[in-house]
C-alpha cells in the first residue's frame, strides 16, 4: 500500500505533518483511540463524529474470537468504520498475560488478510522492571519477527510498523531502531512506555524517546504505544513522536477517573467539572455518581476522549505560533516528577534545534533559568557570536533608552554595541533583528547589567569600553538670584 509521510509545520522535533495510507490521510500528531473488537464502550460512529479519523484495535483479540466473521467481512466492515485502522499483534497481551499462541507468520497473515491499514509486526514488550539479559531477548525476538514479516508480507496492501523495544536500556533501544531502519520500515513505533509512565518515570520516557529519535531518520513518523495521558502528550510531541494510541480513555472511565489538562482527577473528589464538553456541559457531578457503571464508564470515556483530543490540538496550535516550548513547560509544573523530565527536556535543546525555526511569529517569554536553553536562545547567542566582530579598539556601549537612542548617527572609529537584558552587549544595528526585540522576561531570570556587558566586551579585546548612557557634563550655570537678586515672582 503507498505510505507516505510530510511535514507541513514544526517547532522544537514536534511537527505537524499528513500520513497517507492509500487514500487515506491524518494529521499529526495524531492519537488512535484504542476500542475493544468485542466489547465497545464507545460507538465507532461516535469516535467519528468526534473528530477521530483513525482507531486502533488488537488484532490477537479478533483472531480469537472473531476470526471467522473478520476473515470474511473485512476489520473495517466488522467494526463499522472506514477511516486508517490500526492493528497491535497482541504484544501488549504477552506482557500481562504471558505467551500467545500465535507465531509471527499467523499474526501478520490475519493482519494482512482482515485488511488493516497499518499493523505493527509481532513484538514482546520489554517491559519494566526488567534484567538486561531478558530485555535483550525481547529486543533480539522483536527484530526477528519483524524482519521475517517485512521480508515475506511487505508486499501486501498493509503497511508494517516496526516496534522498538529495550525499555530502560538504552543502548538495546538504539540497536532496535537502526535495525529496524536498516531492514527498510517506514513507520517505527517505540514500545515498553506505559509500565515506565505508570511508575512516574517521566525523565526515563525522556531518555528513551530521545534515543529512539537519533536513531532513526527525522522523516520516518514515530508512534508511541500506550500513551494517552494529557500531562505527558505535550513533552512526547515536542521529542518527535507523531502518533499514539491509548485505552487511558476508558481504562480510567471504569474506575471514576476524570482527565483534565492538568492531570487526573477521581469523580468521587469532585464538586465541579471543569469542562465545557458536550458530556460536561449537561450533567454534574452528582449526576454522575448517582448513575449506573456503565453509563457513567461511557460518558466519562468521551469526556477523556475530548480532553485527550483538546490537548493535542493545543500541541498543533503551538507548533504553528512557535510556543511548544511554552506548553512543555506549563504542563511540567503539574507535578514534581515531570518537572524533572523537563529539566531532563532542556538539556536537549541543540537536538531540538532540528525543528525549531530560525524567525518566528511570536516573540520568546523567559520566564525562568530553564528558558535559557530555549533553542531560540542558544542559536540567536551563536549568530551574536559570529557578529560581534572588533573593528576598533573601543566599544561605545548603551541602551535603547540612554542617550545612544537619542543620537542619529554612531560616534565614528568606534564599536557600538546595546545591552539585552538576556543576550547582553551585541551591535546596534541589530537591535530589531529576532529575537532581540521580541523577548519579554521578568526579575526572576537573571539579567545582564551595564557592567556585566561591558566586562564581556572587554574580555573580547576591547581596550576601552565607554558608557554612551552617562548624561553629558553640564556647565555651571549661576541662579538669577545670585546674578540679580531675589525674583519678584513667586515660586
Amino acid at each position: 500500500m503507498r505510505f507516505s509521510f510530510e511535514v507541513k509545520d514544526s517547532d522544537l522535533l514536534g511537527r505537524i505533518g499528513t500520513i497517507r495510507v492509500g487514500s487515506k490521510t491524518l494529521e499529526t500528531p495524531y492519537l488512535f483511540p484504542v476500542i475493544h473488537p468485542v466489547s465497545q464502550n464507545v460507538s465507532t460512529d461516535e469516535l467519528l463524529s468526534m473528530g477521530f479519523r483513525g482507531l486502533m484495535t488488537n488484532s490477537y483479540i479478533i483472531h480469537s474470537r472473531r476470526k471467522e466473521e473478520a476473515l470474511k467481512e473485512g476489520i473495517h466492515k466488522l467494526l463499522g468504520f472506514d477511516g486508517v485502522f490500526m492493528t497491535d499483534s497482541g504484544g501488549y497481551q504477552v506482557l500481562e498475560y504471558g505467551e500467545l499462541e500465535l507465531g509471527y507468520e499467523e499474526v501478520a497473515s490475519f493482519q494482512s488478510k482482515i485488511r488493516s491499514d497499518i499493523a505493527v509486526t509481532l513484538d514482546r514488550p520489554t517491559g519494566y522492571p526488567q534484567e538486561r539479559r531478558a530485555a535483550k531477548d525481547t529486543v533480539d525476538y522483536s527484530l526477528h519477527n519483524a524482519k521475517a514479516t517485512l521480508e515475506e508480507f511487505g508486499t501486501s496492501d498493509t503497511v508494517w510498523v516496526g516496534p522498538i523495544q529495550g525499555g530502560l536500556y538504552l543502548d538495546l533501544v538504539t540497536k532496535s531502531a537502526k535495525s529496524l531502519v536498516k531492514a527498510g520500515f517506514q513507520m517505527l513505533a517505540l514500545g515498553s512506555p506505559v509500565q515506565v509512565m505508570e511508575n512516574y518515570m517521566f525523565a526515563d520516557l525522556v531518555r528513551m524517546i530521545m534515543t529512539a529519535k537519533r536513531a532513526i531518520p527525522y522523516a520516518t513518523p514515530l508512534h508511541l504505544f500506550g500513551a494517552g495521558h494529557p500531562l505527558t502528550m505535550p513533552m512526547a510531541v515536542a521529542l518527535g513522536c507523531d502518533t499514539f494510541d491509548s485505552a487511558s480513555y476508558v481504562l480510567f472511565a471504569r474506575t471514576g477517573r476524570y482527565m483534565t489538562r492538568g492531570g487526573v482527577m477521581t469523580l468521587e473528589s469532585m464538586k465541579y467539572l471543569p469542562c465545557s464538553c458536550p458530556v460536561c456541559a449537561k450533567t454534574t457531578v452528582k449526576d454522575l455518581t448517582e448513575m449506573g457503571h456503565v453509563e457513567r464508564t461511557h460518558r466519562l470515556s468521551v469526556h477523556n476522549l475530548f480532553t485527550l483530543r483538546e490537548e493535542l490540538e493545543a500541541c498543533k496550535e503551538a507548533i504553528v505560533e512557535g510556543r511548544l516550548w511554552d506548553l512543555v513547560e506549563e504542563r511540567s509544573m503539574a507535578h514534581p516528577r515531570l518537572r524533572e523530565a523537563f529539566l531532563e527536556f532542556a538539556g536537549l535543546s541543540s537536538e531540538l534545534s532540528v525543528g525549531t525555526p530560525a524567525l518566528k511569529d511570536r516573540g520568546l517569554f523567559i520566564r525562568s533559568a530553564s528558558d535559557l536553553s530555549r533553542p531560540e536562545v542558544l542559536s540567536a547567542q551563536k549568530r551574536l557570536s559570529d557578529a560581534m566582530v572588533r573593528n576598533s579598539p573601543t566599544a561605545v556601549l548603551g541602551t535603547s533608552e540612554g542617550q545612544m537612542g537619542k543620537r542619529r548617527h554612531s560616534p565614528k572609529g568606534v564599536d557600538v554595541y546595546k545591552v539585552h537584558p538576556i543576550f547582553g552587549p551585541f551591535p546596534a544595528e541589530l537591535e530589531f533583528h529576532y529575537p532581540l526585540g521580541q523577548t519579554e522576561t521578568g526579575t526572576m531570570v537573571p539579567q545582564f547589567t551595564h557592567e556585566s556587558a561591558a566586562k564581556r566586551l572587554r574580555a573580547a579585546g576591547y581596550r576601552k569600553v565607554e558608557n554612551a548612557d552617562a548624561s553629558p557634563r553640564k556647565s555651571k550655570v549661576r541662579s538669577r538670584q545670585s546674578r540679580r537678586g531675589a525674583s519678584p515672582s513667586p515660586r
